[in-house]
């Protein structure tokens, strides 16, 4: 357990992919609220349920949440979102001939009582590269085959040592199912799950319920765990899915009617849930930060003096203040990726640094703004500073028309590009460039200069981090360089516990299991 009392700076914790294997850590007995050995049995009720159970058809890493506890991946994220093995035993990459051969565990077997196998793979990664979460992996990749019951190649159409990062989960929703499940499914969405995981699926009602139960035959690896790798325990009997609500989920933590609230809890209100001795509040830093999307097609910010002008009117930590409550867990940082990661870079930082109003003002005049209003997006239930940020773009002389969304609303707005110049939104803490969503081409903001895509195919190719890293260096900059969006520093991501609930460590990704959890006293 992460907590504002007892911070153990999880950035403390980063190490490079590399050395991956080595820096895996247990939960520790001080990062449980609970008993500090772990209680087997019982029902682990989660106040958080997924609109679908399907990983292969939605790109909202929310709706990954059931599978992440039930299923696996080839490869796995640690808690930092370093990329370690999962179902793969081991891999080689031939760089002159653009093949992953992997070497799938044996002995491994899915719910349904199966025996994984090569097929079993190639079968879920077609279906998962013909879906949008896919899209990026099916267009870098050739063929998949299996070469043995245990072997897989994949077959890449150009150099890229990003297949691991592309098919690790939690951080990416390639889950390896059975292909007799998936053959019977057909071409609707999946609704069961036959994966290899701790747990295993019982039953899913659209916003009603989500249960789960322990897999008694999951084969586990043997190194200590991390986030989603090494070895997973299913402590809790069943885990229960269900609806969050904003108003109650608190008191339902405080009744003991839920054990967890994972995700979409204010960090401004972190004294209040310290204070009270049936939560325990966990603070995973570094997992996150607000960006400023920019209108790179249409409007007032397809001029680059413009979307200038809006990033020398930006206060983040003003921001962030107003936020979080307070900078403590604030990191006032211009890289994409925390420190600690891998992906780190300070490539831009002086552009991000240099800001001011006075220079805010001049390029408005520069750009010879006539008064015309900048349309800003936002939902106040997730990106609340939006009159804040009014205030600092009204500062330097822009004039400002704030529209409040639903979500619904919001997300059909931000694909029209003649409805907005300027939209709210977040990151997480990614495991690789290319799993950033909005560096795609087609992401709303239409980014997709020449400099742009030849430096992101130079950032896809590489046999590994260190060859790939150069050129992210140079993407980063250029980012800063022409502006597609104003990413403001690193925040934290808060969940709440109940005081019993033990083994419950923070991860920075957007999505966890709730394997290596248990129910204390």
């Amino acid at each position: 357990m992460i907590s504002k009392r007892s911070a153990v700076k999880i950035g403390t914790l980063l190490c490079a992919a590399m050395a991956l294997s080595a820096c895996g850590g247990a939960p520790s007995s001080d990062a449980a609220a609970g008993s500090s050995e772990p209680v087997t049995g019982g029902e682990l009720v989660v106040a958080s349920l997924p609109a679908m159970i399907d990983p292969y058809v939605t790109t909202s890493r929310s709706n990954w949440m059931v599978a992440a506890s039930t299923c696996e991946g080839l490869f796995a994220n640690a808690a930092n979102t370093t990329v370690d093995n999962g179902l793969a035993e081991s891999y080689e990459y031939d760089e002159q001939t653009g093949v992953y051969t992997i070497k799938i565990r044996e002995g491994v077997k899915f719910h349904s009582g199966g025996e994984l196998t090569a097929a079993d793979v190639v079968a879920s990664l077609e279906r998962y590269g013909s879906g949008d979460a896919g899209e990026l992996f099916s267009s870098l990749t050739k063929k998949i085959s299996a070469v043995d019951p245990l072997t897989v190649s994949i077959s890449t159409n150009q150099p890229t040592g990003a297949i691991p990062a592309l098919l690790a989960t939690p951080d990416t929703g390639a889950y390896i199912m059975s292909a007799a499940s998936l053959e019977a499914a057909g071409s609707g969405d999946l609704t069961s799950l036959d994966c290899t995981g701790p747990y295993k699926l019982d039953s899913f009602a659209t916003d009603q319920q989500a249960v789960i139960s322990r897999f008694d035959d999951y084969a586990a690896r043997s190194e200590k765990a991390d986030g989603a790798t090494g070895a997973k325990t299913a402590y809790a009997d069943t885990i229960k899915f269900i609806p969050f609500n904003d108003a109650n989920a608190l008191n339902q933590v405080r009744t003991g009617q839920a054990h967890i609230v994972p995700q979409f809890m204010s960090m401004d209100q972190l004294s209040v849930y310290e204070a009270d001795p049936s939560l325990e509040p966990v603070v995973s830093e570094g997992a996150g930060f607000s960006l400023l999307q920019l209108n790179n097609k249409s409007g007032l910010m397809a001029d680059l003096k413009m979307r200038q002008a809006v990033l020398n009117s930006v206060d983040p930590v003003a921001i962030a203040t107003q936020q979080l409550g307070g900078t403590e867990y604030f990191a006032d940082d211009s890289s994409l990726f925390p420190k600690g990661s891998p992906w780190y870079s300070d490539a831009g930082a002086d552009i991000y640094k240099n800001r001011s109003v006075d220079a805010g003002k001049a390029l408005l005049q520069e750009a010879g703004y006539d008064g015309t209003p900048v349309r800003v997006l936002y939902r106040p239930d997730s990106d609340g500073y939006g009159p804040l940020l009014k205030q600092q773009l009204e500062g330097i002389g822009f004039v400002v028309d704030l529209q409040a969304m639903d979500a619904a609303t919001f997300g059909s707005a931000r694909t029209d590009p003649s409805k907005w110049d300027i939209f709210l939104a977040g990151g997480t803490a990614y495991s690789d460039p290319l799993t950033v969503v909005f560096l795609n081409d087609d992401f709303p903001g239409w980014w997709a200069t020449d400099e742009k895509k030849s430096l992101m195919a130079d950032v896809t190719a590489g046999k590994n981090i260190e060859a790939r890293l150069p050129a992210w260096n140079e993407m980063q900059q250029l980012i800063w360089d022409e502006l597609p969006f104003v990413k403001l520093g690193h925040e934290p991501r808060l969940s709440v516990i109940g005081a019993s609930i033990g083994g419950f460590e923070p991860t920075q990704g957007t999505v966890r299991g709730f394997y290596n959890v248990w129910i204390g006293n």
